[in-house]
């Protein structure tokens, strides 16, 4: 699967969760700016990793704190 049809489902998974994704807005922290819940933050990683058909490590998921830093552990 390519870039470009990754990013496709990110960008649509993580607008089912009406996460914005453009300007600055990508850089906020999950439970402070965004104020998700713990459970709901990771059902979108389960999402986004079912989506993908891929499957994240633990000990990378954990410093995990905006939609940037999980598009970039996902596209890496």
């Amino acid at each position: 699967m390519g870039k470009y049809s990754q990013l496709r489902k990110i960008t649509q998974v993580f607008s089912e969760y009406g996460i914005v994704l453009t300007g600055a807005r990508k850089h906020d922290h999950f439970i402070f700016d965004l104020r998700m819940d713990k459970i709901f933050l990771n059902g979108l990683i389960y999402e986004l990793e079912y989506a993908l058909n891929i499957e994240l490590e633990d000990h990378k998921v954990i410093n995990v704190n905006a939609p940037s830093q999980l598009i970039a552990l996902l596209l890496d």
